[in-house]
């Protein structure tokens, strides 16, 4: 964690120490000079936490608030996220953080007065398993039962997911469900299973806006979290650009 600490500070000092020795010995020509300015300010905005807050905000304050009451929601559907494989004898597929926390919420939910049939929804991730199944794990071990946990392991896209899990749950007569996935993803995959036919009860988690909180820190300091933060934000960006030029939204 030390060595974390370490790389937050010393990566953006290396990208301007090599911007400013760019700058004062390649670029004599103003157009020149102009562009290693854009190139610089571009990494600084990039690795600045009210940057990274304020694109991930863009996502984030669209997903609706959670009702305190269930509305009629039938069935939990939680979508998965990234998988981390590991070396033995440690189990040899965990799920990563995004996949991690969504298993988690869904699962306090459920145990909190959300009590009904959960839907771990993922594909084939690798050779022999499927996020479906490293899900069902996950919940398993927050105290589900088996036979509460119900498995969509065919989506490699949220557009799958809402498509599979509709046949799967609509078959069964079941059409108002409780979505669980992290905030800045929510407004995508909530429109993309209202289109297929539910009738969706959001609840976002892992709200990366939030941990920004004003201080003098989050002004100054650039760190790599903002990175991660600006990455995730222009992927969901961009997925929801491409879901809309395909007429999926």
């Amino acid at each position: 964690m030390l060595t974390l600490k370490y790389l937050q500070c010393g990566i953006p000092l290396l990208w301007f120490t090599l911007g400013w020795v760019l700058w004062r010995q390649r670029c004599d020509r103003r157009p020149g000079k102009w562009a290693l300015s854009a190139v610089w300010a571009a990494l600084f905005l990039y690795s600045w936490s009210p940057g990274a807050t304020l694109l991930m905000g863009l996502l984030e304050w669209q997903a609706p608030t959670r009702p305190a009451v269930n509305p009629g929601a039938q069935a939990m559907v939680v979508l998965s996220g990234g998988l981390n494989v590991v070396n033995p004898p440690e189990p040899s597929v965990l799920a990563a953080f995004s996949t991690d926390v969504r298993c988690r919420h869904a699962a306090w939910l459920y145990h909190h007065g959300w009590r009904m049939p959960v839907v771990a929804s993922g594909g084939v991730a690798g050779p022999g398993f499927t996020y479906a199944a490293v899900m069902q794990q996950a919940l398993r071990q927050e105290g589900l039962p088996i036979e509460d946990i119900w498995i969509e392991d065919r989506s490699q896209s949220t557009y799958e997911s809402a498509r599979n899990t509709a046949g799967l749950l609509q078959s069964k007569g079941i059409r108002r469900i409780l979505l669980v996935t992290e905030a800045y993803h929510m407004p995508r995959a909530a429109r993309l299973f209202r289109r297929a036919g539910f009738e969706v009860t959001a609840s976002p988690c892992a709200y990366r806006t939030r941990d920004f909180q004003g201080s003098w820190q989050d002004w100054l300091i650039l760190t790599p979290k903002s990175m991660v933060m600006n990455e995730e934000a222009l992927h969901e960006g961009l997925a929801l650009l491409y879901s809309w030029a395909c007429g999926r939204l």
